[in-house]
């Protein structure tokens, strides 16, 4: 069975959160409908509180549906083609260089495999020696493909 996205709720999807006053250039923060009188701490009726349990229940929950979902560049192409241009009053043809990425089909990690990748992730840290407190600092990309595919 495959989850996939739908609209569950009904809008308003947001509210404005009360207590704050408004500040001018700037807008009212806005909470979900359900906790609109502060912020939510943990999610699913108090059992969920840190990232690692978050990762567990959606791997127990969402199982292989897809989780994540990048694409890999596989050649860039660069056209150069003539556009009008005003230049001193005059509209004149000058070259321009478009550029174009071609881009592979869809690769997807279930909620599972992203699951084991983090456990792994934990593993390589409480290898290195950190332990709970310990903070880390992680500078990544915005994709996951990169990481995992390219190795």
């Amino acid at each position: 069975m495959n989850l996939y996205p739908r609209m569950s709720r009904k809008p308003p999807f947001s509210v404005d959160s009360p207590g704050y006053e408004q500040v001018e250039g700037e807008t009212l923060p806005r909470r979900n409908p359900m906790v609109k009188d502060k912020l939510l701490s943990t999610l699913a009726n108090d059992t969920v509180k840190t990232v690692f349990e978050i990762l567990t229940r959606s791997s127990q929950k969402f199982g292989n549906a897809r989780a994540l979902g990048s694409r890999t560049l596989i050649q860039v192409h660069k056209e150069t083609k003539k556009v009008k241009k005003m230049i001193d009053g005059k509209e004149e043809a000058v070259d321009k260089e478009w550029t174009y990425y071609e881009l592979s089909e869809y690769k997807y990690m279930s909620f599972i495999e992203y699951e084991v990748l983090w456990k792994e992730v934990g593993a390589g840290f409480r290898k290195l020696g950190l332990v709970k407190d310990d903070r880390v600092h992680i500078f990544a990309a915005t994709r996951y493909a990169d990481a995992i595919y390219n190795n």
